[in-house]
């Protein structure tokens, strides 16, 4: 094509037609800043492609990995819930007089209270390399930026939360081998699983539902367990579901 009018302008400069050289010699210009034109619209079509693939694939992993947190957060709450659950049946049954239960069963109430350590640990590889590599500008939308771009904020007010149940749940567990027979309440509660010897010692654990010491220390216990799962994980469960809607709605 360029050669057709390069021709043409040479026959036009001959026969001195040079207006219609002008007009020729624009044709040509036209031609090649349309073909440029074409050919940033490919290269640009081309990089919008890749992008939307990263993108895609982004989404897949991210929804994978919330997926697998939620599942993780509702264990923590269940397991939450039980402690709680327990220390609030021991609670019920103390006071001055002696309690109506056994030593192995209290035992058994009292280690299934504080056995279990409350912690969420999420798995967060793919968030965190999407924001630490400077990738989350990819998500075109701009809620799911924010939503993800936030939510180490609200773990950070979980971990806090977390923390100061685990004190109390310390001091329980403190206050008990302190004026409880701790060998004895093993032994009570998992048999000889752990190969340990009876105590020698007389002095059981039903006494200690007679402590008021130990009934305030169980009313933080029930009432920071209690605080965790109502505000801070079902905030948390909330804004996991939220993100996962997002998602699902950009793979669509």
């Amino acid at each position: 094509m360029i050669k057709f009018f390069r021709h043409i302008r040479q026959n036009m400069i001959t026969e001195s037609r040079t207006s219609k050289y002008l007009l020729y010699g624009i044709g040509e210009i036209i031609l090649v800043v349309i073909g440029i034109l074409i050919a940033l619209q490919i290269n640009n079509w081309n990089e919008h492609s890749k992008q939307n693939q990263i993108e895609h694939q982004y989404l897949m992993a991210l929804k994978e990995e919330f997926n697998h947190n939620t599942l993780k957060l509702k264990q923590v709450i269940a397991t939450n819930k039980a402690n709680a659950d327990n220390a609030l049946k021991i609670s019920d049954l103390m006071g001055p007089e002696t309690p109506e239960i056994t030593e192995k069963e209290f035992s058994k109430l009292a280690m299934n209270m504080t056995n279990w350590e409350v912690m969420y640990h999420p798995n967060q590889a793919v968030l965190d390399e999407i924001i630490s590599s400077g990738k989350l500008s990819i998500f075109s939308n701009a809620t799911l930026k924010f939503a993800l771009s936030s939510s180490k904020g609200i773990l950070s007010r979980v971990k806090f939360q977390e923390e100061e149940h685990s004190v109390v749940r310390m001091q329980v567990i403190e206050l008990m081998n302190a004026k409880g027979n701790a060998k004895r309440m093993i032994i009570d509660a998992q048999g000889d699983t752990f190969d340990i010897k009876p105590s020698k010692f007389e002095l059981g654990n039903l006494q200690l539902l007679q402590s008021q010491e130990l009934e305030n220390e169980l009313m933080d216990f029930i009432l920071t367990a209690r605080y965790l799962n109502q505000n801070y994980y079902s905030e948390l469960k909330k804004e996991i579901e939220n993100i996962l809607e997002l998602i699902d709605k950009e793979l669509e």
